[in-house]
């Protein structure tokens, strides 16, 4: 049987890749940080309607501050990490962001080996390097300057803050575990699915989301948000399944190791390599299709390991 986190690490990542192609949509349209905020903002309704939910279902639900702490680290990394993919798009094309970032998976690899003792199997380090190496590939197959191997790390603004993004959701990927770990330490009754774990903790880091950006725009952005009425009904779109994707995400990591979850959250890149063809009809990705089998490969790894 399939496990459950690779299950959701596959909803996610594909949830990811619609969502991702719903903000690019707006770009030119809102600044990086409205569209940021309308992830968050429109996700908000779902998330508390569910963490409402499941509150009234329990006899008591214990809030800590450590818990809060935990949710406040993962929202300002998150936050963060999305801005700088945004305005990624705006220097660069949607696949050349989308690829750069997840090479986020060797970094988790990295970080959780060294500060959490998060240790994949030989399989899994086997795939882990290989999605890397696809991302990289993939790169490769932007365009026919240079060399092949200063195309291959060639670095823009675009690729750099596409990077740093990688670097902050891998941050947000181990704060929020850390944060649904603590909600089931303060709430004993909670079983191994993590589920409601992973739904209060997208609760409280959203609101959390919302609060700050709201701060941001109203003092240094405030005509942004009369963009609002014109632009609803795409924002409502990236809210829901930013809050799909989002709680998947939540889930699998509370399951697993981050690095195996992110492996297979890969696929993201394939379907944004896709995406960018058949609907933003950039013909050039056509060339990053040999990384797309190399990332494949590498999930198919991971999951074996």
């Amino acid at each position: 049987m399939i496990p459950l986190w690779v299950l959701l690490s596959l909803a996610a990542g594909s949830l990811q890749a619609s969502r991702n192609a719903l903000a690019r949509s707006l770009t030119g349209q809102a600044s990086p940080a409205l569209i940021s905020w309308a992830r968050f903002a429109f996700n908000l309704p779902f998330s508390a309607a569910l963490a409402g939910v499941l509150t009234l279902r329990a006899d008591s639900v214990v809030i800590t501050g450590p818990f809060l702490l935990a949710c406040l680290a993962t929202a300002l990394s998150q936050l963060l990490g999305n801005v700088a993919l945004v305005a990624a798009f705006r220097r660069t094309s949607f696949a050349a962001s989308i690829v750069l970032h997840k090479l986020e998976v060797a970094m988790a690899a990295i970080v959780g080996l060294m500060l959490f003792a998060e240790r994949p199997s030989a399989l899994g380090w086997g795939g882990i390097v290989l999605c890397a190496a696809g991302m990289l590939v993939m790169n490769l197959g932007r365009d026919e300057t240079g060399s092949r191997l200063r195309r291959m790390l060639r670095l823009d603004t675009g690729s750099l803050l596409s990077l740093l993004c990688g670097l902050l959701l891998v941050a947000a990927s181990f704060a929020l575990k850390e944060a649904n770990e603590l909600f089931a330490a303060a709430n004993p009754r909670i079983g191994t699915d993590r589920f409601e774990a992973a739904a209060q903790t997208l609760f409280h880091t959203t609101w959390m989301e919302v609060a700050i950006l709201s701060v941001w725009l109203l003092a240094r952005e405030r005509g942004e948000l009369a963009r609002v009425r014109v632009l609803w009904s795409r924002m409502l779109a990236i809210g829901a399944t930013g809050f799909a994707g989002s709680l998947c995400w939540f889930w699998a990591y509370s399951l697993t190791l981050v690095a195996y979850v992110k492996a297979v959250g890969q696929i993201e890149a394939v379907i944004a390599v896709l995406l960018a063809l058949f609907v933003f009809r950039e013909r050039g990705v056509v060339k990053q299709l040999p990384g797309v089998a190399v990332v494949l490969v590498g999930i198919v790894l991971v999951l074996l390991g």
